[in-house]
């Protein structure tokens, strides 16, 4: 037997129950079960309370004893009532899918679509228990493996680098200040996406361009000054990039070679994309292009308290 309770506490299991009530019919003490179970006496004084009944002798009196049966029902009984209830009815089931096949996050479904009455953390809980039925492909981002880049002893340099990129675009204080990118959608030579995001308001351009190529980009990126401002661009070392300044008339900043987390805001845009036009699709056209737009430009972000970024933009 125990000498002393262990500090991990474990419920009481029938069994343990039909021990105290067996050794109470034989004289022994609170203290003496609680040492010999390796329970704390408090433990032992709860679970007695829980399991008092009045039960008559012979003579027709009435005393107080202990049942380990009807202890057992009141535990059962209690640990019901203390389980909360899932808030997964039907409805709420059907609403999460609907949003969740609509490419919209567990975070924004909860704060946007369920004024936060329902964590994230649950509907996280209920894809991967396989409450919802969805499968792998309805997730946003499966985890991947990932391929470990080396680092050129020589890089590409076109312009300024991003170390020279001021403050104050750093810190998103003002509208204008872009970062850009291209998408390729399949490997063999095809029309690509141009994309663009501004930092501070998160308003993102969606363009598909003939190619990969500086000529192209360039082509669509004077069409864009005619009704967007742009005061600087932040971009990779691609080739595509290098004549950005015969484009536009701003600054033009370039991010370090295989570093996108400098240009995290384009590049977290582009994973949404990813959502509608995954790697090899091998079609896609204005119209579907422009949906996507407007979708994401309509895109509740945590970081503006769920205000979008059209409203930002706009705002100013």
């Amino acid at each position: 037997m125990q000498e002393n309770y262990t500090t991990t506490y474990n419920h009481l299991s029938l069994a343990e129950r039909q021990l105290i009530e067996k050794w109470f019919k034989e004289g022994m003490s609170r203290r003496q079960i609680a040492k010999l179970l390796g329970r704390s006496h408090q433990t032992i004084n709860n679970e007695v309370k829980r399991g008092q009944v009045q039960q008559m002798d012979t003579f027709r009196a009435y005393h107080i004893v202990y049942s380990s049966e009807y202890a057992h029902q009141q535990y059962h009984k209690q640990r019901k009532k203390s389980i909360k209830n899932t808030k997964l009815d039907k409805l709420v089931l059907e609403k999460i899918v609907h949003y969740i096949k609509a490419k919209v996050s567990p975070e924004v479904i909860a704060k946007a679509k369920f004024n936060g009455q329902i964590s994230y953390s649950s509907i996280y809980n209920w894809i991967y228990n396989g409450k919802l039925g969805l499968k792998r492909k309805d997730m946003l981002y499966p985890h991947k493996t990932k391929v470990i880049k080396t680092v050129s002893a020589n890089p590409r340099v076109y312009g300024k680098s991003i170390e020279e990129r001021p403050e104050d675009i750093n810190r998103r204080n003002e509208l204008g200040h872009w970062e850009i990118d291209t998408v390729v959608l399949t490997r063999a030579k095809n029309k690509v996406l141009l994309t663009l995001t501004e930092r501070k308001s998160r308003l993102e351009i969606i363009r598909i361009i003939a190619d990969k190529s500086s000529e192209a980009v360039n082509s669509e990126l004077k069409a864009l000054t005619q009704n967007f401002q742009f005061k600087s661009i932040t971009a990779d070392n691609g080739t595509e990039f290098a004549r950005l300044s015969e484009a536009v008339n701003c600054d033009i900043y370039y991010a370090h070679a295989y570093s996108s987390w400098e240009r995290g805001t384009n590049e977290n845009h582009n994973r949404m994309i990813r959502r509608f036009l995954p790697k090899g699709t091998i079609k896609t056209t204005t119209k579907e292009v422009a949906q996507i737009e407007i979708w994401m430009n309509n895109y509740p972000r945590k970081m503006f308290n769920y205000s979008t970024p059209i409203q930002v933009y706009l705002g100013g």
